[in-house]
């Protein structure tokens, strides 16, 4: 493919340097500003242009700043290190903006609905996926390189919790014998309350007196558990156990399930509950459900507050796990949990007539189901009046969005949430109240 070199126009989606180039195409180069002069060379199409290398910044921007990360530039985790602060919060806010707009909100209406950005601390992530690969002799042990299934060696990390690369150093040597040649392990490791929670997940040499082996590495790492599995679709199996892993929702302390779903970052969570609190009703004892409720993030923190709510997710272990806490801290008369695929069975009007507010939390793809069958109960006067929705992708959620604005809600305000420093990743927490 050909060199080509200009002007970089904007940031994509995806927190590259938009390139616009003669013949009407355009080029997608990573680690690029807008404003900065630059010569990269093409890649293969992607989208509606080309991926392209950056192969030198002819004249750089006067935003661009020192990366703090050595791993910078290699290390696929985080792509905007480079840019600073203020510039960088704008981009990601205008990313919310943007989305509503495309679903038919003027630019007047949406900067009005999205508040400023809510941005965690570097360094606090509590949760990290990693990749272990024998090469050789030795284990390769980090994050995957910028659009590349190599793994880049990591020392440090800038926006984990430094419990979490602590034990690296240590896997890399314990590792080389449970690997064999060319085969790769995720590692998932999550700092708690009672220490850290590991779960390998990949192809292990678990023969023998292996697993004695993985049982005293755990005890020597300080882990609170460690457990394997073959492979996504298999039961995890607990190799070590010294504590129950455990994380604290607002004041009520949960035993998390192996991999079960968690926020990476404490603050985001923190900040996205705060907003839900601070929209329902002063009153107490309402009648709430949370939809896609996980392990009870927002369930008990509502249920201490001395509200009832009916939470449903399809996950059983994480059912489980918030059904124990709950009955553990006394909350069993204020927080009802159900397993329930709500991608195949919503909540219809009959039970959301009930309701004086509705929580979701869906994963990427978002609630379209769940918010049409909202949407639907509105012209049958069975619908909440508020819904609160936190989600992780703003184009599914402005999607989702417009489904309830159009059924006659409003959309009184949405919250970004930089949960995942220096990526595109954003999060949003969002309200809406039935005019």
């Amino acid at each position: 493919m050909r060199d080509v070199s200009g002007i970089v126009a904007r940031l994509g989606g995806q927190g590259h340097g938009v390139l616009d180039l003669d013949d009407g195409t355009r080029a997608y180069v990573p680690f690029a500003l807008p404003g900065e002069r630059v010569a990269a060379k093409l890649g293969p199409e992607r989208g509606d242009g080309f991926a392209a290398q950056l192969i030198e910044v002819e004249l750089a921007s006067p935003e661009r700043i020192e990366p703090p990360c050595t791993h910078f530039h290699a290390c696929g985790g985080c792509n905007l290190q480079h840019w600073q602060q203020q510039p960088y919060q704008a981009w990601k806010r205008a990313k919310l903006v943007s989305a509503l707009q495309r679903r038919d909100w003027s630019a007047e209406e949406a900067e009005a609905i999205v508040a400023p950005l809510v941005s965690v601390p570097r360094q606090s992530r509590r949760r990290a996926e990693f990749v272990a690969r024998r090469a050789g002799k030795r284990v390769v042990l980090g994050f995957h390189e910028v659009e590349s299934r190599r793994v880049v060696d990591i020392e440090a990390c800038e926006v984990s919790r430094p419990a979490l690369p602590a034990p690296l150093p240590r896997l890399r040597q314990a590792l080389v014998k449970r690997l064999g040649e060319g085969r790769s392990l995720d590692i998932k490791l999550t700092e708690t309350e009672t220490g850290l929670d590991a779960l390998f997940t990949g192809p292990l040499n678990l023969d023998g007196a292996a697993r004695q082996d993985m049982a005293e590495l755990a005890a020597e790492l300080g882990m609170a558990r460690l457990c394997w599995r073959a492979g996504m679709d298999k039961t995890p199996e607990i190799l070590a156990q010294t504590a129950l892993p455990r994380i604290r929702f607002g004041n009520v302390m949960v035993a998390m399930p192996p991999g079960g779903f968690l926020q990476a970052t404490a603050e985001a969570e923190a900040a996205m509950a705060e907003r839900m609190m601070a929209a329902l009703p002063a009153a107490s004892g309402l009648k709430l459900a949370d939809l896609f409720s996980g392990c009870g993030a927002f369930a008990l923190r509502l249920a201490s507050a001395g509200h009832n709510v009916q939470a449903y997710d399809a996950d059983k272990p994480a059912i489980a796990a918030l059904t124990a806490a709950a009955n553990a801290q006394q909350l069993a008369s204020h927080v009802k949990a159900e397993v329930r695929d709500l991608e195949r069975r919503p909540l219809l009007g009959a039970d959301l007539k009930k309701l004086d507010a509705v929580l979701l939390d869906p994963p990427r793809a978002g609630a379209r189901i769940q918010a049409a069958a909202i949407a639907d109960a509105v012209a049958a006067k069975a619908a909440p009046p508020l819904v609160l929705m936190a989600a992780c992708d703003p184009n599914s959620f402005a999607r989702d969005a417009r489904l309830l604005v159009s059924a006659g809600y409003r959309l009184e305000q949405a919250t970004p949430i930089d949960q995942f420093l220096w990526t595109p990743h954003l999060e949003l927490v969002a309200v809406f109240r039935r005019a």
